[in-house]
């Protein structure tokens, strides 16, 4: 896995990427103790916690953390050379895909995913995302008792997002659950793939409508100093595409990356808490059922602060 003095540079000028490595530098992992798989989606968890945009300190946050990551050009280099780590910019792993599923979560069944159509939301262009996708995560190879099965499982345990799925309650273990299925994505499906800020750009220039882009949203200017910018027409990339993975490389070097072209103008992606793929049509073989989680996962404390 060759790190090119660009793709290094890209790691130390993103945000997330900062930050999860000044944590990952303060937890002190050693050459032979790299951050496991799942060690690292829950320190990507920390890191984007750290930077959330509607905390109204977001962009000190992220100048602090870059400021902070230029130190680490050598453990930077390390860790995008390490074999082990191969897994954050894999294609996607179509026998391995978690579906993780609250009570009151509304998400269309595999079986039943809407295809986009039409003009885009003003919605989806603020959330960057189609309004009736299903998320899917990759299971990560970890020990069979490892809580953090998944990016998705790390989000839940650290709490970034504004997910938050019910849970059993005691008296009610049955009938308030939250469920995972292992799905199984077709050989023939079609995966546009984001490792990069410069791979949802190119998204954006191929698929996106600047005349009816209806501008960045006013509050997350005001708190976050973000322009969320233009977005792929879902409907145009469902042409060629059945779904679109942010990778764990994309996770961490495309979030709050701005990119300006004549084509599209100053993309930003900045709404992703995890490694994903959003599902613009059926594009499944088989469904497992694994076991139902009673309560979020619970893992190791990680030092949060970036000051």
């Amino acid at each position: 896995m060759p790190a090119s003095e660009h793709r290094l540079d890209g790691f130390l000028q993103a945000p997330v990427a900062a930050a999860f490595l000044v944590l990952a530098q303060r937890n002190d992992p050693t050459a032979d103790d790299r951050p496991t798989p799942a060690t690292a989606c829950t320190a990507a968890g920390a890191a984007l916690r750290e930077l959330n945009p509607w905390t109204g300190t977001a962009s000190s946050a992220r100048t602090t953390a870059v400021d902070a990551a230029q130190s680490l050009r050598p453990l930077v280099r390390s860790v995008l050379t390490d074999e082990r780590n191969g897994w954050w910019q894999a294609s996607l792993r179509r026998q391995a895909q978690l579906l993780l599923t609250g009570q009151e979560d509304q998400q269309p069944t595999p079986d039943a995913v809407p295809v986009p159509t039409g003009a885009i939301e003003v919605w989806e262009t603020y959330a960057q995302k189609p309004l009736h996708s299903l998320i899917t995560s990759t299971e990560l190879t970890v020990p069979a008792g490892e809580a953090i099965r998944s990016s998705a499982h790390a989000e839940l345990a650290c709490g970034s997002s504004g997910w938050y799925p019910h849970y059993p309650v005691r008296q009610q273990r049955q009938q308030r659950q939250q469920r995972q299925q292992r799905l199984h994505v077709a050989a023939r499906a079609r995966v546009a793939e984001v490792h990069s800020a410069a791979d949802w750009h190119g998204l954006v220039v191929r698929c996106g409508a600047r005349a009816t882009h209806p501008g960045s949203d006013t509050s997350l200017a005001s708190s976050a100093d973000l322009d969320n910018g233009l977005v792929p027409t879902w409907s145009a990339l469902a042409q060629d595409h059945d779904g679109i993975q942010f990778s764990f490389a994309g996770l961490l070097s495309a979030l709050y990356v701005p990119l300006t072209s004549t084509e599209a103008g100053t993309t930003t992606l900045r709404a992703r808490d995890w490694e994903r793929t959003h599902w613009i049509r059926p594009a499944f073989t088989a469904t497992t059922e694994l076991p139902e989680l009673p309560e979020p996962p619970r893992v190791a404390s990680h030092r949060l602060s970036l000051e």
